[in-house]
Order: structure tokens, then C-alpha cells, then sequence
């Protein structure tokens, strides 16, 4: 597996200026959901603090607080891990995906405006063309991300979207085996399906679109991904 590279652009996250302390641990949050790091890697603190550019001791506080959301595991020497994925937590976590991000696309539905309809049509075009001139699959992930969080925060709920974020945060790294995918899995056939509803203002279109492009990756990574400890992990220095 390739080493792990601090991206040099990607699309704007939408992630608002605050304490240092806060935009660290955003943007390694951020990280692990957009399959930056794979399950099973280690990573070294000082490797965080490179990658957001800061000191030790905000990492190390935005550490303490991804361990205890369940998305590293502590290990000695200022080491942590990337949690390895189960079959059972995958499922159960795309199970939950589905009930609350078709939700989401229904309540949003309704506040979909010209503009959130352009923004989202853009992200996923330029997920499409950096698959198709490019072959660039650095920022696919980002892009993936973009398009969907765009549509749920349209929701305007506040207890769904802490939720899904939550699950983002378990299942992102195990999307990392997605980039290896080939390219009809991210040829945007679903994202088009949501694009074309959210203009019909179908909301029941627009979730079923949104279940079918779920369960369209999950798929691929049941049968790709490595479940329980990795055979090849990637050590982060």
C-alpha cells in the first residue's frame, strides 16, 4: 500500500476557523472519515502534527478525544492504531447508514434550493472528470463527502447529522480499499439518480438513491476490504 501523503488541495470541507485545539481535531477527524488512513495502520503522533501542521500538544488532545469515539486504539510509545474492521460492525454500520442518511435525504429534500442543486452537481462532476482525465483517485473521497454532507446538513437536523458523522467515522478508513476500485464504482450513476430527484423534489426518489449508492460501495468493499487485522498495514512515521 502507498504511503499516506498530506494532500496538497482538495475541495473546500466547509469546516469553520476556531481554536487551534478544535481545527485539529477536525481535520484529523476529517481524515479518517474521507479514508486518509486505512484499518489496521499505526500512526505516530509526530506524524499527525506534520500532517496538520502544528505542535504535539494539540494532536494530543484531539487524539484523546478520536480514542474516545472509538476511532484509534492506544498503543505504546505515543502510537495509535486504525481500529480493524469486522464483517459484523460493517454490516451493522451500513445498516444504519441507510436508515439515517435516506432520512436525511428526505427532510432535505424539501430545502433544496438553484444553488445547493449547482454546488452539489459541481462536486460530483469534478469527482467524475478526476476519474476520467486524470485518473487522479486522491481526492475522490473528499469529493464523495462533499456531495453527500452537502445534502444532509440540508436537512437541518441537529440530532441526525452528529450520527452519520459518527458512522462516517467508524466505516471511513475501510473505504480506503474503494480507491482501488475500478471505475464504473465511481462512474456517479447514483449520485446522477439523487441530483435528478432532489430537482423533482421526490424525496421517496431521492432516498432510494441515496440507499442504492450505499449499498452499491459496500458491496464492493464486502468483497474487496480486508476484515479483522489487515494482511499488509501501512506504518505512518
Amino acid at each position: 500500500m502507498p504511503k499516506t501523503k498530506k494532500a496538497t488541495s482538495k475541495p473546500s470541507t466547509g469546516r469553520s476557523s476556531g481554536p487551534i485545539h478544535d481545527l485539529v481535531y477536525k481535520e484529523i477527524r476529517y481524515s479518517l472519515m474521507v479514508g486518509t488512513f486505512a484499518p489496521g495502520e499505526k500512526v505516530s503522533l509526530r506524524s499527525l502534527a506534520e500532517q496538520v501542521g502544528t505542535s504535539l500538544t494539540p494532536v494530543r488532545g484531539a487524539v484523546n478525544r478520536l480514542i474516545a469515539e472509538g476511532a484509534f486504539e492506544v498503543l505504546p510509545n505515543r502510537w495509535v492504531v486504525i481500529p480493524p474492521m469486522t464483517e459484523d460492525k460493517f454490516e451493522e454500520i451500513t445498516h444504519w447508514r441507510i436508515e439515517l442518511e435516506t432520512e436525511a435525504t428526505r427532510l432535505a429534500t424539501k430545502n433544496i434550493d438553484a444553488a445547493l442543486l449547482t454546488k452539489i452537481s459541481k462536486i460530483n462532476a469534478d469527482m467524475v472528470r478526476s476519474v476520467k482525465e486524470t485518473g487522479d483517485r486522491t481526492a475522490l473521497l473528499d469529493y464523495n463527502y462533499q456531495f453527500h454532507f452537502a445534502i444532509y446538513r440540508a436537512s437541518e437536523s441537529k440530532i441526525l447529522l452528529p450520527m452519520i458523522e459518527s458512522l462516517w467515522l467508524q466505516a471511513g478508513p475501510f473505504t480506503y480499499y474503494s480507491l482501488s476500485s475500478p471505475r464504473d464504482l465511481w462512474n456517479a450513476k447514483f449520485h446522477r439518480e439523487v441530483i435528478k430527484a432532489l430537482k423533482a423534489g421526490d424525496a421517496n426518489a431521492a432516498a432510494v438513491a441515496i440507499k442504492r449508492d450505499i449499498v452499491n460501495t459496500a458491496e464492493f468493499l464486502k468483497q474487496q476490504g480486508q476484515f479483522g487485522q489487515p494482511k499488509l498495514r501501512r506504518v505512518v512515521r
